[in-house]
């Protein structure tokens, strides 16, 4: 559970300024790449075909009913965003590591040659870097450990998985090729092990970022609720 100190109103003006900042940003980053003048808003799926354009909006989300469960003072709200949480800020923080990660080693690797625009700094850290440290400050300062079980947890992020890679594969099928060239450079057998790595980091990061709030809250380990 929270502490105490985390329901001052005090905290509470702080976490409601994260989340109005939060959606601020993130609504000019969607913005920007929704209404640019690029060749990916023609073809199918446009922007959604991405996993971070899908990340940002998971959390746009996440910080807009979080601002609002703390404007009505509303429970239910707050349980609805804190449940967004546990998919939006592990797949953030994993999303900044992939990007920025892969970025250095060989950004062709996440952005064709044939793609001649270029986000400007501001929106590529917005969509790439934002959307982590906005959520990781929310769970770690202002949001109740995880106690879900660590089995069900998984299940959710394999589905989540499943349903990206359906998903690509749709757009593929339509467009002739993956929004990310390293999709392309593979063999499915190559790709699905890829998604299966990627699965098994972001659970990795849930379990990360559950051990780290007990230990910055001073808390024992949460023990995972009982799943009938």
């Amino acid at each position: 559970m929270a502490t105490s100190v985390k329901e001052e109103p005090t905290m509470m003006s702080w976490s409601s300024g994260l989340y109005a900042l939060g959606a601020v940003i993130f609504n000019m980053d969607l913005r920007y790449v929704s209404f640019s003048n690029n060749p990916i808003n023609q073809s199918y799926g446009g922007q959604l075909q991405f996993l971070t354009i899908l990340g940002v909006i998971v959390s746009y989300i996440t910080v807009t009913i979080g601002l609002l469960a703390n404007i009505v003072g509303s429970p239910f709200l707050l349980k609805v965003k804190n449940g967004l949480l546990l998919l939006s800020a592990p797949l953030e923080v994993l999303i900044s590591i992939l990007y920025w990660g892969i970025s250095a080693f060989n950004r062709e690797l996440l952005v064709p040659k044939t793609v001649t625009f270029l986000l400007p700094l501001q929106i590529d850290v917005g969509l790439h870097a934002a959307p982590a440290v906005v959520l990781l400050i929310d769970f770690l300062c202002f949001s109740s450990n995880w106690t879900v079980s660590p089995v069900a947890v998984l299940a959710f992020y394999f589905s989540a998985g499943v349903g990206y890679w359906a998903w690509v594969h749709k757009t593929y099928s339509i467009n002739n090729y993956f929004p990310y060239p390293l999709f392309d450079i593979v063999t499915t057998e190559q790709r699905a092990l890829i998604f299966a790595i990627a699965i098994s980091l972001l659970y990795a990061v849930f379990l990360a970022l559950r051990k780290l709030h007990s230990i910055l809250n001073k808390a024992p380990a949460p023990k995972a609720e009982k799943t009938m």
